[in-house]
């Protein structure tokens, strides 16, 4: 337990700013009568005492602006933390004294034989560094802001005739000023070390696959950087925490980012290189362009292979500076993300302001997502929001099966996590199961996309210089039916220049008389839409939807790995979208709304290819003419409908989020789910369908159990009620097409020779393996 300490009388604690605890001998003691004997103890046998002061500044404000509770909360935990560490730093694995002095500061007393004031200094930087780590991500969480902490240390030298109380008032006033920023960084025996990190360097870059969850393979890496092993740099954490500290995180940020690109290897086409950035360091006038540029090119990469990836949990101070630097690189080519949403301070609104290419939603939102109803709520909330803006979501710290397969259910863009691959070098090359892949992809047909490349929309774009006068852009404008150029330089897309957007400057008062002698560049959009040639169609409509009111019919700039391709107009989008959505309606079934014969069979095609096991449902309805001629067709179709929702109700309940359901025809539908689950879905349909079907005959009927009607050969007689027979077909791998409908015609027609509602599932060998038994059957 903490023991209460003495304050110091002659500090007044102000309310933004928590004073400095000095006296000089002029307060009530600081520590009690028992500790000073042992601590005077240490003195008198010649070892010097160190001490170590840590503070929360400004705790009196956080106080009155949380209340007493929250604030007891942060004593509370500082304390458990200062226990631990202190423990660290002192020989004998604890401090002699360990006393709260007022508010929310500390003071660390422990015998120092060994260590010199530069150590010390060390030592008290690591303190603050670990503890301001460890606080604030409990503060964090409960308040959305950081705490300041401020550490110290002094000397108590082992002094004879010298007061005791002075002697610590003095050295609890030296850690003061130390913690108030007086010490000189170059004092800190740490600074050499981290000086030959950077001049080596001796940093390394690990690689951690993000993978896209729609299509299973590699989106691009994000570049992580390792400081030398068995260090105190070795913590990436501790790294830049003290780069931070120093002064020095852009210069770090530059060797990391070198480093990087140097291990990075090849890339496939249109993959990224995540490298993460200080909000600030977009402000940094060593931060650019060219100099980033030119590393790109010397290792054959280019701008639209590299996502900026800035860090949620640093604010953004000058926000005007940081979007115009932020909107120049975009025009290069790069993309951004924003990382570690949910954590920390950007929120909404500056999402909004950013716009970013990509979401990277902190792990704290991904762990026990699969248990967490009000969690999947947050990030299915997101994915839409996501969708609407044209953005991708990327989860970050997937570690388990469960957490990968409820984001993949929720349509999740991307993913990474130690589960998928733990960062390595060189970069680690995996795929996802096909099984794994989000309902998009893995059950086609059941959305209605336009996977189209926007390249096969392009028409070509009229090009301008950047020193064109306006008055000539003017003129090719007037003089062609074309609604805008491109600004470009060496097929490099610079801006855009829209007849409309001209027109409207042009004809305010003194716009000829400004710009019609000035260069287009003037004029022109300088961050207008671009994308490669290879995104589909349906992003890119979003993406340009998504823009500023001004500027939403603008055209899009289509590029080919940065070099221009040409232009796509927004009404050339729509109609290209309008044209495959009608082609992709027609396969849908008008009467149940399920995807019909061409999506069906381009799914079991795709699966006849897969590596991963499903199981093929064939449902089929008994007596169902006898039924149609008895009741009419109206009728036979609600029977048909009461089979589509209770095949769909199997499915949601007990299959798969993204199980698959066609309708072939008739009364013939296929369901498509994984071998484990397809006993129950069919045990639940069968049992559902016996009960409700009673419903659709007459009293009469129901209570006889059966129909008069004729048989398909024109013969009277006596019909049982209509009943739903379904054939499991299972397939281990890759198979023919041919072998899955004939062995379905066998199963099948086992099911129906049976009475009554059934389920009969194929116990031979599932196909792409060996020899066959007889089915066998369930009900």
């Amino acid at each position: 337990m903490l023991q209460q300490g003495w304050i110091v009388k002659a500090g007044i604690e102000d309310i933004s700013e928590d004073a400095p605890l000095s006296g000089k001998g002029q307060g009530r003691p600081l520590v009690a009568k028992a500790q000073r004997r042992e601590l005077e103890a240490v003195l008198a046998g010649g070892t010097p005492l160190a001490m170590v002061m840590v503070r929360v500044a400004g705790f009196s404000l956080f106080e009155r602006l949380y209340g007493a509770t929250l604030a007891s909360r942060v004593v509370e935990e500082l304390e458990r933390v200062l226990q631990q560490e202190v423990g660290r730093l002192s020989p004998q694995g604890q401090a002699l004294v360990l006393e709260r002095l007022e508010g929310a500061s500390f003071m660390a007393l422990f015998p120092n034989g060994v260590h010199g004031l530069s150590d010390l200094f060390d030592m008290a930087l690591r303190l603050r560094l670990s503890v301001r780590n460890k606080l604030n991500h409990q503060v964090m969480q409960l308040t959305g802001q950081s705490l300041r902490i401020e550490a110290g240390c002094s000397l108590l030298p082992a002094e004879t005739g010298r007061n005791f109380e002075s002697l610590l008032h003095f050295a609890l006033d030296d850690a003061h000023q130390a913690a108030r920023g007086s010490l000189d960084p170059s004092k800190l025996g740490l600074m050499h070390q981290f000086r030959q990190i950077l001049e080596v360097p001796l940093l390394a870059s690990v690689y951690q696959p993000i993978l896209d969850l729609r299509r299973g393979e590699i989106l691009g890496w994000e570049a992580l950087a390792r400081g030398p092993e068995d260090s105190y740099f070795s913590s990436p954490q501790m790294l830049f925490d003290f780069a931070e500290e120093v002064g020095n995180i852009f210069t770090l940020e530059r060797v990391c980012r070198e480093q990087a690109l140097a291990g990075l290897g090849g890339v496939g086409q249109g993959q990224k290189l995540f490298l993460n950035i200080h909000p600030q360091t977009l402000g940094d006038p060593n931060f650019r362009p060219g100099q980033t540029l030119s590393l790109l090119e010397r290792y054959g990469l280019s701008p639209h292979n590299v996502v900026f990836e800035i860090t949620e949990r640093h604010p953004i101070k000058d926000f005007t500076l940081f979007h115009r630097t932020l909107e120049h690189y975009r025009s290069q080519g790069y993309l951004v993300a924003i990382d570690d949403v949910g954590t920390g301070y950007s929120g909404l609104s500056s999402l909004a302001k950013v716009r970013p290419d990509f979401i990277k939603v902190d792990m704290s939102l991904i762990r026990g997502i699969d248990t967490n109803p009000v969690q999947r709520a947050l990030l299915e909330t997101m994915v839409t929001f996501a969708n609407k803006i044209g953005c991708a979501i990327v989860a970050e710290g997937i570690e388990t099966q469960t957490e990968l397969t409820s984001i993949v259910a929720m349509g999740v863009h991307y993913g990474q996590g130690f589960h998928l691959a733990k960062p390595s070098s060189p970069k680690p090359q995996i795929c996802l199961p096909v099984s794994l892949l989000s309902p998009g992809q893995r059950r086609g047909g059941q959305e209605l996309t336009c996977s189209m490349p926007v390249r096969e929309l392009v028409e070509p774009a009229l090009q301008v210089l950047p020193e064109t006068p306006t008055k000539n852009v003017k003129r090719i404008l007037d003089s062609q039916p074309i609604g805008g150029v491109v600004v470009a330089l060496d097929d490099r897309p610079l801006g855009l220049v829209m007849s409309h957007s001209l027109d409207r400057l042009l004809g305010a008062y003194y716009g000829t008389s400004l710009y019609w002698e000035r260069n287009v560049t003037r004029v022109m959009d300088p961050v207008p839409l671009i994308v490669e040639g290879s995104l589909p169609v349906e992003q890119v409509a979003g993406t340009a939807m998504s823009r500023e009111r001004f500027k939403i019919y603008d055209h899009i700039i289509v590029t080919d790995n940065g070099r221009l391709m040409g232009i796509v107009s927004v009404q050339k989008m729509l109609d290209a979208l309008a044209r495959v959505q009608v082609e992709m309606a027609r396969g849908m079934s008008p009467l149940t709304g399920l995807p019909g014969n061409v999506a069906l069979e381009q799914e079991i095609e795709r699966l006849c290819r897969q590596e991963s096991p499903v199981s093929l449902i064939y449902a089929d309805l008994d007596n169902f003419k006898v039924y149609n001629d008895s009741y009419g067709f109206e009728a036979g179709d609600q029977i048909i409908l009461l089979m589509a929702r209770v095949m769909s109700w199997a499915l949601r309940r007990h299959g798969e989020p993204d199980d698959f359901l066609g309708h072939l025809g008739g009364d013939d539908m296929v369901a498509i789910t994984t071998p484990e689950r397809a006993e129950r879905v069919c045990q639940a349909a069968v049992r559902c369908f016996k009960r409700l079907v009673g419903a659709c005959y007459t009293s009469e009927d129901r209570r006889n159990g059966f129909v008069m009607g004729k048989d398909r050969a024109g013969k009277p007689g006596r019909f049982p009620l209509v009943s739903v027979s379904l054939a499991i077909v299972d397939s281990l791998g890759p198979c023919q097409i041919g072998d899955i409908s004939k062995r379905a015609a066998e199963v099948k027609r086992w099911a129906k020779s049976i009475p009554g509602n059934v389920y009969v599932r194929d116990r031979r060998s599932p196909l792409a393996e060996g020899e066959a038994m007889a089915p066998e059957q369930g009900a």
